[in-house]
């Protein structure tokens, strides 16, 4: 009976309780764990980084003669002027295929997804035309035969 609170006294809740030495000391150990894995994780990445970053470096550089060969160099551009080419017919001939006046009785409008689609063809296709022109009258310059 001595254990039981008197009346108008309240018991002292076990959260209101201070917490022993030993659980703040695991507290801390924890935590100090945690934030070891933390950078342990964090450098283990960057040094996969580093890797990665190095033999690619060291395999550009090994073949950048390659690279800037006029056979790499020619096919590489009449391959981006070709599909350049062949996005922008796709365009036309959608959108010559659906202004037919056949087509006005199934015409619905374009959704915002297709309209971006045709919109990214458009650009990628003029930007894929601007690089191809600045390239070949960057390598004239920086090249002269």
């Amino acid at each position: 009976m001595e254990n039981r609170p008197k009346v108008g006294e309240t018991p002292i809740s076990s959260l209101a309780q201070p917490k022993p030495v030993s659980g703040i000391r695991l507290s801390l150990v924890s935590l100090t764990s945690s934030l070891i894995q933390g950078i342990c994780v964090f450098a283990v990445g960057i040094n996969a980084a580093k890797v990665v970053l190095g033999i690619t470096s060291v395999a550009a550089s090994g073949g950048s003669a390659w690279i800037h060969s006029d056979p790499v160099r020619f096919g590489l551009r009449y391959l981006s002027l070709f599909l350049s080419l062949a996005t922008l017919w796709v365009i036309w001939n959608g959108w010559r295929l659906r202004h037919r006046s056949a087509a006005g009785w199934r015409k619905a409008p374009l959704a915002k997804r297709e309209k971006r689609s045709i919109a990214f063809g458009l650009v990628s296709s003029l930007v894929s035309w601007i690089l191809i022109v600045a390239e070949v009258f960057a390598h004239q310059k920086m090249h002269p035969r």
